[in-house]
């Protein structure tokens, strides 16, 4: 399994700079189709939750990405320098139709496999997502 590790600070233009190494490392690891993008939209939520909610846009504070893939699954970790962030998300209540913001953990458990929420020590929060890659092999076939 291929591990790559990124870390970025906490401003705007991080999310940019996040998702152009996100598609050239998919590209690299001929990561195509639903799955990439799925992928893409996972770790983007993620990033943007960590950048906006967690640490505030505050660019001393980093967040780290880590991208595992392998042959049979991608996964991510994105870890905030945040407070309290896994009791924000315990006690989240549903978006309404007129929410411009909250949806991101609901997109993340709609296209992920496997994702999980774990408070790290220093009081951030660690996400980690993965998504099987078996879609991949089926979706190729009914093309």
């Amino acid at each position: 399994m291929a591990t790559y590790e990124y870390s970025y600070p906490s401003a705007l233009e991080s999310e940019e700079r996040m998702l152009d190494d996100l598609q050239t490392l998919l590209d690299e690891n001929s990561v195509v189709g639903r799955i990439k993008n799925h992928f893409m939209v996972v770790v983007s939520e993620a990033f943007t939750n960590a950048l906006v909610h967690a640490n505030n846009l505050n660019p001393e504070r980093r967040i780290k990405v880590v991208i595992s893939i392998n042959k049979t699954r991608l996964s991510a970790d994105i870890h905030d320098q945040g407070r309290d962030g896994l009791e924000g998300i315990s006690s989240k209540k549903p978006p309404t139709s007129e929410s411009e913001s909250g949806r991101g953990v609901n997109i993340i458990r709609h296209y992920a496999d496997s994702v999980s929420f774990i408070q790290t020590r220093g009081g951030g929060l660690k996400v980690s997502i993965t998504i099987d890659r078996e879609d991949e092999k089926i979706t190729d076939k009914a093309k």
